[in-house]
């Protein structure tokens, strides 16, 4: 009797050289008339640069006819030809990945026939696309989020393994009482390391740590405005930089329908292994300190900061770009340098992200506030660290562009765009070049080539990681579930500067 796992083994065979005898297969079409313009195809995958493990790039010719093919290749022996009898272009999995294994740094183009009605082909001219040498990270993870004042309790935490379509849930939050989960973070792309943070019920901080367990922790203290929200890691694992938020949401007319903005905000270091708490009076000033991260050496805490709250006008507000020295060997805090003003480029800064190497900051640049993914003139935009040179990627939409992170390796960059249709965010990605030019981005692949047109939730966040996130959803719940550990405030703090300071900033 023939074992499954024998079975599953000739299957795959079989199965192997049904799609290596389909490829190979002459469906030279001789008799077509040619269109001087490229096929018109959703999503565009068109002109642009993709990475060598990337899931098939499926896609849906928008163009009448009654049968469809396309072929994709390398060369004339380097092939994949999909014949379909509807407009849907779905790829093979392997023959894929069988063709970008062997054209990496090479063109990949797709030439497109389209049978009329009538019985005649048409030959459209061909796309050209290129294969990169430099993986992708081979997951993302992100939130999935209806609009903001739509069902907003109905969301999750998912990955999203980049190499073919399987979708998994970090954390859905139905199965804790409908909470709001969010700002999922990982230290150095690194699926082992993460945090979660959660709001409402069952609120607390889930971070992962040295030994591979699970912590639920509360980072607010008695002498801190709230618990750290948005979070940055340190690339030692061991440290996490907060912003401490009071966040109010406004409802506004014309093109931005909400804004999110803050009372009053501060920074915080969170030591995971002792679970203290640090702070100065540097960073936890009337002014509104925002959206920390960490540089690749771990030497300086990078944020922005606006004036204080205008109780006459909350909602128009600029950030600028900050920096300042922090110890996490002695957690002493150094000079805070300010690097770039929000007047020098007319516009406010929000979410800077430093490159790997050290080299570029990526930030988001807006009329007012740090909330970008509500406001549509929102672009993206590069600082050359050394030079101070700044420039607006080449790569912005007239929709929203915000939300970015690197991979580990810094080559390859995702951001949130609403580009598509001016009203889901969508991840896409993108090569920076040396010289800090963006390719073309291309929006993540899915199975069905038509999932974009129906689908109607948010991509919120997205985070490239190295790998699955190798906790269950069960295990990430018991834990939420669990009372939370207090933090501590360390011992070098002053807290009687904080009691007056935040008796100062609330009255």
């Amino acid at each position: 009797m023939i074992s499954k796992n024998v079975m599953r083994k000739y299957t795959e065979i079989i199965l192997l050289f049904l799609v290596s005898f389909f490829i190979s297969c002459n469906t030279e079409i001789k008799d077509y008339t040619e269109i001087a313009r490229i096929p018109s195809i959703f999503p565009d995958y068109t002109n642009i640069l993709i990475p060598p493990n990337i899931a098939p790039l499926n896609f849906k010719i928008n163009e009448p006819g009654s049968k469809y093919v396309a072929r994709i290749y390398i060369s004339d022996n380097e092939s994949i030809v999909v014949n379909s009898n509807d407009p849907n272009i779905k790829i093979n999995n392997k023959a894929w990945h069988k063709l970008l294994d062997k054209g990496k740094g090479k063109r990949y183009q797709i030439e497109i026939f389209v049978k009329s009605d009538k019985g005649t082909w048409q030959k459209f001219k061909t796309i050209v696309n290129k294969i990169a040498d430099k993986k992708i990270d081979s997951h993302l993870a992100y939130r999935l989020i209806n609009t903001g004042y739509v069902q907003w309790n109905d969301l999750g935490i998912y990955q999203r393994n980049l190499e073919n379509f399987d979708e998994k849930p970090i954390l859905e939050n139905k199965s804790i009482g409908y909470g709001c989960i969010n700002c999922h973070s990982f230290a150095n792309n690194n699926p082992e390391k993460m945090m979660i943070h959660i709001r409402k019920n069952h609120g607390g901080t889930i971070i992962s740590k040295d030994n591979g367990k699970l912590q639920k922790v509360n980072t607010n203290t008695p002498y801190t405005l709230n618990a750290g929200a948005y979070p940055s890691w340190h690339p030692n694992g061991k440290h996490i930089a907060y912003s401490v938020n009071n966040i109010g949401q406004y409802f506004c007319t014309g093109e931005t329908r909400i804004e999110v903005t803050d009372s009053y905000s501060d920074l915080i270091v969170y030591d995971v292994e002792n679970n203290q708490v640090i702070t100065s009076p540097k960073v936890s000033t009337k002014d509104r300190e925002n959206l920390p991260i960490w540089s690749p050496d771990g030497k300086f805490i990078y944020f922005i900061k606006a004036r204080p709250e205008n109780p006459n006008n909350k909602i128009d507000v600029k950030y600028d770009l900050m920096r300042i020295g922090f110890d996490v060997n002695t957690n002493s805090w150094g000079n805070v340098d300010t690097l770039l003003l929000s007047r020098q480029i007319r516009k406010s800064i929000s979410f800077p992200k430093i490159s790997p190497d050290g080299k570029f900051l990526m930030f988001c640049a807006s009329d007012n506030g740090y909330f970008t993914i509500h406001h549509p003139q929102t672009d993206l935009n590069i600082l050359e660290i050394k030079s101070g040179k700044i420039k607006r990627l080449n790569i912005n939409s007239p929709e929203t562009d915000s939300y970015h992170s690197f991979s580990s390796t810094g080559n390859w960059f995702v951001f949130s765009s609403k580009r598509m249709d001016g009203l889901f965010t969508r991840p896409y990605f993108s090569y920076l070049y040396e010289n800090g030019v963006a390719s073309k981005p291309f929006v993540l692949p899915q199975e069905d080539p038509a999932f974009y047109e129906s689908f109607i939730k948010n991509y919120n966040i997205p985070e490239l990681i190295t790998g699955e996130v190798p906790y269950s959803q069960i295990e990430i719940r018991d834990k939420i579930l669990e009372d939370p550990i207090p933090a501590k405030i360390h011992e070098s703090v002053d807290t009687t500067f904080l009691k007056r300071h935040l008796q100062a900033i609330r009255n």
